[in-house]
């Protein structure tokens, strides 16, 4: 468990049936609710991973271009930073629970939420290396290589262009609190 969802659990101390006595967490936070039933949860995980699966692709697959931008900075940089946001955004979609019910804000912050974080963040990365690319396009004086920047930034543009898939998928899974147990 996660220091920032340490106030939603009480220790309260219990006897085993050996007479020990042990600190079990018990969670008093609140509740919260999706949208969502146990076939739209299903479904919301695996587009979520497809979708993903999809930009790891695209983006490894622009890495192996091997064109002159990935030797500046202002390009390599963000390409590099863009793999911790998607690798965050895998595991919260691979948290995503099976079954519909209500789900402790721990459940929710570590699937849905870490999710949506880390796709805004990866959209903003990737949009940072594109950038990156046109400003290495601009400022080329050389012709040579000019194909493999196109297909670079061809393959990043659709990477990014993806990451509004999954912003889209987002909105189907509205998280509400529900109330307190």
């Amino acid at each position: 468990m996660l220091k920032r969802y340490a106030d939603d659990y009480e220790n309260v101390v219990t006897t085993d049936e050996n007479g020990n006595e042990k600190k079990v967490p018990v969670y008093r936070g609140k509740y919260y609710q999706v949208a969502l039933d146990e076939d739209g949860l299903a479904r919301f995980k695996r587009n979520n991973l497809a979708v993903l699966a999809v930009i790891l692709v695209l983006h490894i697959a622009a890495g192996f271009v091997g064109n002159p931008g990935m030797y500046r900075l202002y390009v390599a940089l963000p390409y590099v930073i863009a793999l911790a946001p998607l690798y965050n955004a895998f595991t919260g979609a691979l948290r995503v629970p099976r079954e519909a019910r209500k789900y402790r804000r721990d459940e929710v912050g570590l699937s849905f939420e870490r999710i949506k974080t880390a796709v805004f963040f990866l959209t903003g990365v990737l949009a940072a290396g594109l950038l990156g690319e046109i400003i290495f396009l601009l400022t080329s004086t050389t012709e040579a290589g000019r194909g493999l920047e196109y297909i670079y930034l061809s393959l990043e543009a659709l990477a990014a262009g993806a990451t509004f898939l999954v912003i889209q998928l987002q909105k189907s899974a509205r998280v509400q609190v529900c109330a307190e147990e």
